[in-house]
């Protein structure tokens, strides 16, 4: 059954991940009539946090930068980060030896020395920045660097990228890592991955934004001007809803907003080219809770010389509500080979657990929550960076933000943002010219 609502929108947006979330917030806050649908019972995407067990199990993304484009996001829609920064928030494995990497001497080193040195040669004189033509993979060899440097980088891309070295452009590795401004501080809110976002979409709601969860976006409708008009909505009872739009943003990607939109109203090719570029990431994450807290497993790490394992995280430490009282909740991630498909879930599943029990003490007797393989239609990421589509479309009122979405060297959730904040910036100039 369809139902014509009486409802029209400014700008309705699809998904409510970090980029759906930041669009919303900032176009609300521009006052436009906004509406946020989200098929889930909970906003997030995969920077979102879910019950199991009586845990609080974050859906991919475990730490929030409290830097950059999400300290801008928030201080512009005036919502405070509750999110807090660790005395350690980040430290790299190298054997037996933990290297700070945001704090301390070492932490000072790498973001004021190491990244500002080699990153301005490189930006002035081309100095170290390999060619774009090379992949990571193929760079390392031109290098000639040791086994212990190439599984150091793969686990790095694993971490970052949700990719191995063969699937990410050498250029774009080198030039995020030697951005301006070096790396962003991380932090944990009390309420897990979820808890930046809740605060915002709370203030949003507060404010006057609308917002639908449990709900599908089944289609959107393009009208004879060539322009969106119109989305279709099915809520978990499948009553299917049609509202009225001036515009929409979609978090959900560029492959699957292309297919809620008949075939006929997009230009010959371009769905198909679409499937053609698209290359998501793989990231498998073991989530397990332990009686008594392992004693070399503090903070966020990095791991340089896994061969699969590129991450571990004390998940409960920073925030001891997603634990019952007397367990500690942790999580190890890998990407998998190949990294975009093809591979051997449960012989990766199984390396992954050995590496974890050959690094923590006292893993073989972890109680394990679950198993998440982020891939398929719930990817890593949805594009390994640098190999993101445009943020506009041929529907001139119709954009992609968010994962899948990004600007060059933008990852993670603060990636997500940055698109959202070049997406609110177009949506207001199409407004604003009275299209």
């Amino acid at each position: 059954m369809t139902e014509e609502s009486k409802d029209s929108f400014d700008t309705v947006i699809v998904g409510a991940g970090a980029g759906g979330v930041a669009a919303a917030a900032l176009l609300h806050h521009k006052g436009y009539r906004t509406l946020l649908v989200e098929a889930e019972p909970q906003v997030g995407g995969r920077a979102s946090t879910i019950r199991v067990d009586g845990y609080g199990i974050n859906t991919g993304a475990q730490i929030f930068e409290l830097g950059g484009a999400n300290a801008e996001l928030f201080e512009d829609v005036g919502v405070q980060i509750r999110a807090r920064k660790q005395a350690i928030p980040l430290v790299l494995r190298l054997g037996r030896r933990d290297i700070q990497v945001m704090s301390g001497f070492s932490g000072m080193l790498v973001n004021k020395v190491v990244i500002p040195t080699i990153g301005g040669l490189a930006r002035r004189f081309g100095w170290f920045r390999p060619s774009a033509d090379l992949t990571l993979a193929e760079w390392l060899i031109q290098l000639r660097v040791s086994e212990s440097v190439r599984r150091l980088v793969r686990n790095l891309s694993s971490a970052m990228f949700a990719a191995e070295p063969c699937d990410v452009s050498a250029q774009v590795f080198f030039d995020y890592l030697t951005k301006k401004g070096g790396m962003n501080p991380y932090g944990a809110h009390p309420d897990g991955s979820i808890g930046p976002w809740q605060d915002l979409v709370d203030h949003y709601q507060r404010s006057g934004g609308n917002l639908l969860l449990k709900t599908r976006v089944v289609g959107i409708d393009v009208g004879s001007s060539g322009l969106v008009d119109g989305l279709r909505l099915e809520d978990n009872e499948g009553l299917v809803t049609t509202v009225h739009t001036k515009s929409v943003v979609s978090n959900v990607g560029p492959v699957a907003t292309g297919n809620l939109i008949d075939e006929n109203c997009w230009p010959s090719g371009y769905l198909a080219s679409l499937l053609e570029k698209d290359y998501p990431g793989t990231l498998i994450t073991l989530n397990f809770s332990t009686s008594k807290p392992i004693p070399n497993l503090k903070t966020l790490t990095f791991f340089g010389l896994t061969r699969r394992m590129a991450y571990a995280a004390y998940v409960s430490g920073p925030s001891p509500r997603l634990a019952p009282p007397g367990k500690h909740l942790y999580c190890v991630s890998s990407t998998p080979h190949p990294a975009s498909s093809g591979f051997d879930t449960d012989t990766e599943v199984q390396l992954l657990k050995e590496e974890a029990a050959a690094a923590f003490p006292g893993f073989s007797d972890a109680h394990i929550i679950s198993v998440a393989v982020c891939t398929g239609d719930w990817p890593g990421q949805r594009a390994i960076p640098g190999r993101d589509w445009p943020n506009e479309t041929p529907i001139p009122n119709l954009w992609n933000v968010g994962d899948g979405a990004r600007p060059p060297l933008g990852a993670g959730l603060s990636g997500c943002v940055e698109s959202a904040r070049l997406v609110v910036t177009a949506v207001d100039l199409y407004h604003r010219k009275g299209r």
